[in-house]
């Protein structure tokens, strides 16, 4: 454990950027130890918000159930005879508007009959003892219907729902509302008629009161006998009028005891697109109109505005409650500061000790890496120096390090090389291969030893020249005997000339097998296609023969036969015959078949095998060739000739597609595993295929070419079944087409069944 004047020494030793740098990390850190507190706060203001919201709506529902009570008390007081319930009637209605503010309108409105009209407005004129009628308003809904040029006498209709009971007796109650015919008014008229229908509780969309304030009224429609009729026709007979109960909706949203001055409430329609509108003052009563706060975006985050919507639990109530929080700062105590800062403080100066620590140990380990330094640059400099090429791998195969000689063979900048993938810079085949070689890399990192690479390794360079290396491949194990990286090192053989002649000389050798053993193949298959083609082929010549001997028949039997007709049908009938004869002398041109013999193949070397074969041919139809070949595919059953036949069949005809192409012409040869198959496929930018051709393509004799005989593609699908595979052909949605053939993969000995993926 370090002195307190060890401690200070180290702390000396920091730079003063460092320690600025630790101030300012302390006022960062008691920052954010208080706004986490300050997030604490309002999330405790949060639950605060959502327990008043809560609060706000059980009160809400309480005065809904009051005053749906109250209509329904005064239904059963006005159901028998209005007229001698009047002062009972008088009586409830002031001691419910007494006790309860926000009720101020309750009353009967009569239905009356158009025969009633005159003699209902003279006795209620006689009995209120000033002029009464019964009429319309057209003025705007919103206006709380103010304005006298807008009342007129209501026109002769079958009947009207006068307002003419306005309980409790109170001034705030407009009198030129009396003898308003609410069963057609613009705003009330809808919900009186839903009521009769309904013969339950409704209510009304909200209309304007005095000062600026709003209501809503409950309709409830009294039927002769009491009980609504079944059907709403004879509701609509037997209606004898409309209880109506008026209500504030300021007052009703007024919540006893809120202290909160920050919430406002508002009821809103439950139906989007119905003509009912919001009610309530968004302020609330006795507040300023609720608006979204303007403030910074970092007041926004910290504390933001709430808002919660909540249904309210009355089948017949077509709104729903929203409460509304606006955005401030809460109080923020004094001794929280304090314990940010203190709390940031000591943060701070633990980290700085730990920095201080970790400076110290920088500074001796410098010594030791300047010695490191030298012992590297040492080695270095001998790699760099000597005439053979050496290239370092990390466990991924990626590109640790490439000496001047390596770079020069491998065609790349050493710059550009460091960390890329070994399959980017290392083209190396096998040439001609018989047998299907493992990759030399991979055998060192599984046996880790000593591996040399094959005489017929042949390094490609970018530029498409190349090179015959030899060389080993050798792991680098660590102390504890795990493997670390991979050096290759290797040589160009160019001045082993006689080396190299005989290498040559032994790769023509193979090539002219290959290509003797493919032109055999290729008559070997081709019997099978053309023994099932080759009926429907001569038949149809020997048809067409037949047919036009038979019209030369027929002519010879006339008196003066046509010589012009039967000269012709005898000339289409040798015509037959030579195209008969042509199938017969392509069938000889074939050898007999011989089973093909199957074992395990890299379809990788074949590939390969096929590309050095044509790459002549390539050359001279200026066509490039790119390829992505898996590495370490797992083997094929199958016989290897036959596969580099099918490959060199759709190379060729990818090539004569190419051909109609002007431009650049690319050809993209692909190896893949497609779950427990072989994918190897050709892709080209050549024009494509039609679908009537992409239809036919695999049939025998059809061939999109004039002098094809329509049989290499037929051939190459019979191998690819007999092997268990499948061959398929397709348009790129880039453009050109792609031929692609899957064989089943070898499962390693003791995998069981469907273990591959």
């Amino acid at each position: 454990m370090p002195s307190l004047r060890q401690w200070w020494r180290m702390i000396s030793d920091l730079s003063l950027r460092v320690k600025a740098s630790f101030v300012l990390l302390w006022l960062l850190l008691s920052l954010a130890i208080l706004l986490a507190a300050l997030f604490l706060t309002e999330e405790s203001r949060q639950q605060q918000f959502e327990a008043a919201t809560l609060h706000i709506k059980k009160t809400l529902e309480e005065r809904l159930l009051i005053c749906e009570t109250a209509i329904y008390g005064f239904a059963e007081l006005s159901a028998a005879n209005h007229g001698s319930e009047q002062t009972r009637l008088r009586q409830f209605a002031q001691n419910i508007g007494t006790r309860y503010p926000y009720i101020y309108l309750m009353g009967f409105q009569p239905r009356i009959n158009l025969a009633q009209r005159d003699n209902f407005e003279a006795a209620t004129s006689f009995h209120g003892q000033r002029p009464f009628f019964i009429k319309d308003y057209s003025g705007p809904a919103q206006s709380n219907w103010r304005g006298a040029q807008f009342w007129r006498p209501a026109p002769a209709r079958p009947y009207y729902i006068p307002l003419v009971d306005l309980l409790p007796a109170r001034a705030d109650i407009r009198s030129e509302l009396a003898g308003l015919d609410i069963a057609n008014d613009q705003i009330l008229g809808r919900t009186v008629q839903q009521a009769i229908r309904s013969g339950e509780i409704e209510v009304t969309p909200p209309y304007a009161l005095q000062a600026g304030e709003h209501g809503f009224g409950y309709l409830k429609a009294v039927y002769a006998g009491g009980a609504a009729p079944e059907s709403v026709a004879e509701r609509q007979d037997s209606v004898v009028g409309i209880i109506m109960l008026g209500i504030r909706a300021e007052t009703l949203l007024a919540v006893e005891g809120d202290t909160n001055r920050q919430l406002s409430l508002r009821l809103l329609p439950n139906n989007l697109q119905s003509a009912q509108g919001n009610i309530g003052d968004p302020g609330g009563p006795g507040r300023a109109a609720y608006a979204p706060s303007n403030g910074s975006w970092l007041r926004q985050l910290l504390f933001p505005s709430r808002q919660i919507q909540l249904s309210i639990e009355r089948d017949y109530f077509p709104y729903r409650l929203e409460v509304m929080r606006a955005s401030d700062v809460p109080h923020v105590p004094l001794p929280l500061y304090g314990l940010a800062l203190g709390s940031g403080a000591f943060i701070s100066a633990l980290l700085l000790l730990i920095a201080a620590s970790q400076n110290n140990e920088r500074l001796q380990s410098e010594h030791y890496h300047e010695t490191l330094h030298r012992e590297r640059q040492q080695a270095l400099v001998t790699l760099e120096s000597i005439d053979d090429a050496v290239l370092v791998l990390d466990c991924d195969y990626r590109v640790e390090y490439l000496n001047p000689k390596a770079a020069l063979l491998l065609g790349v900048a050493a710059q550009q090389a460091a960390g890329k993938l070994l399959a980017n810079i290392w083209n190396v085949r096998f040439e001609l291969a018989r047998e299907a070689t493992p990759d030399p890399v991979a055998a060192c990192r599984q046996l880790l030893d000593r591996v040399v690479l094959p005489e017929n390794a042949y390094l490609l360079r970018p530029d498409g020249h190349g090179a015959y290396i030899e060389g080993t491949v050798s792991p680098l194990l660590s102390q504890d005997g795990t493997l670390r990286s991979i050096v290759i090192t290797f040589r160009d053989m160019a001045p082993l000339r006689q080396r190299m002649a005989e290498a040559l000389e032994r790769s023509e050798q193979r090539l002219k097998q290959h290509q003797a053993e493919l032109a055999r193949v290729a008559r070997i298959n081709t019997l099978g296609e053309m023994t099932s083609g080759i009926a429907h082929e001569i038949n149809q010549p020997l048809s067409a023969i037949v047919s036009y001997n038979e019209a030369c028949l027929s002519m010879l039997e006339d008196d003066e036969p046509d010589r012009i007709l039967l000269k012709t049908a005898l000339f289409s009938s040798v015509k037959q015959a030579q195209r008969a004869g042509h199938i017969v002398k392509k069938l000889r041109e074939f050898v007999a078949s011989k089973q093909a013999e199957l074992t395990a193949v890299d379809v990788n070397q074949a590939v390969l095998n096929v590309i050095t074969l044509i790459e002549s041919e390539l050359r001279d139809h200026d066509v490039t060739v790119n390829t992505d070949l898996a590495s370490s595919l797992p083997r094929v059953q199958a016989d290897t000739i036959q596969v580099e036949q099918v490959v060199m069949n759709l190379c060729k005809n990818a090539m004569e597609a190419l051909m109609e192409v002007p431009g650049e012409r690319r050809l993209f040869i692909y190896s893949e595993p497609r779950g427990g198959r072989i994918r190897v496929g050709v892709r080209d930018n050549g024009p494509g295929m039609s679908v009537d051709t992409l239809q036919k393509i695999f049939q025998p004799f059809f061939s999109s070419k004039s002098q094809g005989m329509g049989l290499g593609l037929t051939i190459s699908h019979t191998i690819i079944e007999n092997m268990g595979g499948v061959l398929s052909a397709g348009n790129l949605d880039t453009g050109g087409a792609e031929f692609y053939f899957e064989l089943p993969m070898i499962k390693p000995q003791g995998e069981p069944e469907g273990a591959s993926v």
